[in-house]
């Protein structure tokens, strides 16, 4: 189960990339729910998601944020219908220009073949710092 989810997974994060719909959309559960943990209106998408629709509002605020540059799964565990990925990311903030370079866990429910849950856990301060949402102490980066 671990190459093929790792594979799926990699088309995941490819059209994520991409912002190809069409092929995330067959990749779903139409009730799929997305948490992004973090305070609340720290950054745009930070919240509970839930229905293909609120998961299209979900992906479009993160766009209009970031630029998605890379994904890398450096771990891959798979638990009954739970995989769990543990990687580290970069992206780049479109309001300020800065990069972000931060470790993520991914953890996604699967449903009948399809992603039907997927819990986000990164460094939303580092989101926040590059999106001029929260400053550093002691100065800025």
């Amino acid at each position: 189960m671990i190459a093929m989810s790792k594979d799926l997974l990699n088309a995941y994060y490819d059209a994520l990339r991409s912002g190809d719909e069409d092929t995330l959309r067959g990749m779903l559960t139409e009730d799929i729910e997305v948490n992004y943990f973090g305070p609340p209106g720290l950054l745009p998408w930070v919240g509970r998601h839930k229905g293909f629709e609120a998961y299209r509002i979900f992906l479009e605020r993160v766009r209009n944020n970031l630029d998605i540059v890379e994904v890398v799964q450096d771990c891959v565990v798979t638990e009954g219908e739970w995989v769990v990925v543990m990687g580290r990311g970069r992206w780049h903030a479109k309001s300020t220009g800065r990069r972000i370079e931060a470790n993520m866990t991914n953890a996604f429910r699967f449903r009948d073949g399809k992603v039907a849950e997927y819990r986000v856990y990164t460094d939303t301060a580092a989101f926040a710092y590059a999106l001029g949402r929260a400053t550093i102490a002691g100065g800025s980066r």
